[in-house]
């Protein structure tokens, strides 16, 4: 009999999707969750409501991980309606990379952090939060243009950057590293 009842279930969870996938961004809270669940009784699902909705599937398939989220750490409509489903997806990714599972209040921190970082340095805010200060820590934003870049990309990467996706990462163990070989043939 159990499946029987699962049958009713999951096409209530995809009839609220699709419904809700005709304006997703009036609530993404809503969509995301309804998404999640239904996508997670029915894998092939997203391939419907990419036809229905016009959204793309790798959008959908992130939005379904971030109503998993929401769902998993009970975050309220209003707390993801302010932050917005990108930095939620963000945190999302970043939490699942964690060991274990955070507590509440360790979430209510990145949930704060997201709050004020602007989605393009939330990965790296969220990893300073993480990792054990050793004093106060100093920012540096550096802006080059495209041959110039080249250039210190290369030096970086020979001190020990490496490449990820389209950036650097472990650039600031790097960019130390240069700067202490600078002043020691500098002396």
């Amino acid at each position: 009999m159990p499946p029987v009842q699962a049958k009713p279930d999951v096409a209530r969870l995809q009839q609220e999707a699709l419904a809700l996938a005709v304006k997703p961004t009036k609530s993404f809270h809503a969509f995301a969750r309804a998404l999640s669940a239904a996508h997670s009784n029915d894998p092939a699902f997203l391939h419907e409501v990419e036809r229905i909705a016009g959204i793309k599937r790798r959008a959908l398939f992130y939005l379904s991980n971030v109503g998993g989220f929401l769902e998993d750490y009970s975050i309220t409509e209003e707390q993801a309606e302010r932050i917005g489903w990108t930095k939620i997806q963000i945190i999302a990714r970043h939490i699942a990379n964690q060991p274990e599972r955070i507590n509440q209040r360790a979430m209510q921190d990145k949930l704060g952090i997201a709050a004020r970082t602007p989605a393009h340095a939330l990965p790296a805010a969220l990893e300073a939060q993480d990792a054990p200060t050793q004093g106060p820590l100093r920012s540096v934003l550096l802006r080059f243009p495209a041959d110039q870049y080249a250039d210190v990309e290369a030096a970086l990467i020979a001190c020990g950057a490496e490449r990820k996706g389209r950036g650097l990462i472990g650039k600031e163990d790097a960019l130390v590293r240069l700067a202490v070989s600078h002043r020691a043939t500098t002396r």
